[in-house]
């Protein structure tokens, strides 16, 4: 008997509302799979330009698409809003930080 046969054979024997869950479960499952098999994209050199572009554009609303800047603004939809209408169907936007010149530490 084969793995699915035996859960199969498992499932059949459970009272009928427990099938229903079982049945729900094995639905959503399935829709979440489907969920996650979303195109990702490489997006290091968006974050290379942040890097090396930080101290000019700190705590502004970036929109980068590869090494080039498409928006740059203090108000993160304006920013976004500024790329969509140059075409960029997904904006990469980041927010960003300036670097922490000392690091945090307590009791001193």
């Amino acid at each position: 008997m084969s793995l699915e046969e035996a859960i199969l054979d498992k499932v059949r024997r459970l009272p009928p509302a427990k099938q229903e869950e079982v049945l729900r479960f094995a639905d959503g499952l399935q829709h979440q799979s489907r969920m996650r098999m979303v195109p990702s994209r490489d997006r290091s050199r968006e974050m290379d330009w942040i890097n090396e572009n930080r101290a000019k554009y700190a705590d502004q609303w970036v929109v980068v698409e590869g090494d080039r800047l498409i928006a740059a603004d203090r108000d993160g939809h304006k920013a976004f809003a500024t790329a969509k209408a140059a075409g960029i169907e997904v904006p990469f936007l980041v927010h960003v930080l300036p670097e922490d010149p000392l690091p945090f530490v307590p009791g001193w």
